[in-house]
């Protein structure tokens, strides 16, 4: 079992790795690479630090939502565990097609530092729900307010644009079907459920309409959350937006830092959602590889063909490469410590009963 749980790791960082150099070369093989360092020197140092300021806050609102949740539960989640639960989540998202392991894992660790099960995924449940939200809602506002530059850009991959929206409305549909009414998910589920049965895709039923059951249970457990907790769901929902901000304005530093001017920050903004709404929930550790393509394709226009390498290297460098390789040593450190304090002798488990849980 340790074997087989060592050798997935491996394979899935070392699928990233291989994801991350292709991309590397794909970006620079036409590219002078002194051009592109003299662009990064040149660039202003101040509006890079924001930069990293702005990751340092999403970050740690995406613990600091998960405290907020908890507290009407009577747990208590200290600041540092805010920073560990988010670098967790980057770090398993990261390695995982369509960053589907981050969550697992934290409702594992949550549970070794003694939070229950039971609370831990009514919160984060929820935090999924709030997060897709806002996704939504922040992308529509800066689409409505941007439509004027935006209805161009939009035109280069309208396909993913149209899959992306498509998606996202699609997963929101589910989750909220799933939150408040049990009778719509019995049919329309657990009607699949036996028809895949019947087909023999599906082997055992009762089994699997049992695991299922179990599973409804944490959505309507959730749903019972929102209704009786609606200033802090509010709260928490505030906490994700400025998050979801925090992540969206890194290429508006690296714009700033690069001394470009033209393009209004709404301009950006909008691009950089159009951006995310493509690549969402595209099936590859990090989206790496479909990320790049697409902001050279939306930016390029904005960045010019001067300094768009060096501004694409800069904005996924700064919110997602360095950020991964941080969060991948901050979890070795917590593995490392749990062994020294005496606490890590029952091993992290392979999130598989959890994987599709949320």
């Amino acid at each position: 079992m340790k074997e087989s749980r060592v050798r997935k790791t491996l394979v899935q960082i070392s699928t990233l790795a291989v994801l991350m150099f292709v991309t590397y070369y794909l970006i620079m093989r036409d590219k002078d690479f002194h051009q592109v360092m003299r662009v990064l020197e040149d660039s202003s140092k101040f509006w890079l630090i924001v930069a990293f300021v702005f990751m340092g806050i999403y970050i740690f609102c995406g613990g600091w939502c998960i405290r907020v949740l908890m507290k009407p539960l009577g747990r208590h989640v200290s600041v540092w565990k805010c920073f560990k639960y988010s670098f967790i989540e980057i770090y398993f998202s990261a390695i995982t097609p369509s960053n589907t392991g981050g969550q697992p894992m934290q409702l594992i660790y949550m549970g070794r530092d003694g939070l229950p099960k039971a609370d831990s995924t009514v919160v984060l449940i929820a935090v999924t729900v709030l997060y897709k939200v806002a996704f939504l809602i922040i992308t529509a506002l800066l689409f409505l307010l941007g439509i004027g530059y935006i209805s161009g850009p939009i035109s280069s991959v309208w396909f993913l644009a149209v899959l992306g929206t498509v998606l996202n409305v699609a997963l929101i549909v589910l989750l909220l079907i799933l939150l408040f009414n049990k009778r719509l998910t019995d049919l329309i589920l657990k009607g699949s459920i036996r028809l895949l049965g019947k087909l023999h895709i599906v082997k055992d039923v009762p089994a699997k309409l049992a695991e299922f059951e179990e599973k409804l249970s944490n959505y309507h457990r959730c749903a019972g959350f929102f209704m009786s907790h609606k200033m802090v769901v509010l709260k928490a929902f505030g906490v994700l937006a400025l998050q979801r901000f925090a992540l969206l304005s890194i290429t508006l530093w690296v714009y700033f830092s690069l001394g470009i001017r033209g393009y209004t920050v709404l301009e950006i903004l909008a691009t950089q959602c159009l951006l995310n709404l493509c690549v969402d929930l595209m099936p590859l550790p990090g989206a790496v590889g479909i990320s790049e393509t697409v902001f050279l394709m939306l930016f390029t226009p904005i960045f010019t063909e001067a300094k768009i390498a060096t501004a694409v290297l800069l904005s996924r460098g700064i919110s997602f490469y360095v950020l991964v390789v941080v969060a991948a040593v901050v979890v070795m450190g917590i593995q490392i410590a749990g062994i020294f304090r005496g606490d890590q002798s029952r091993e992290v488990e392979e999130p598989e009963e959890e994987a599709d849980l949320l």
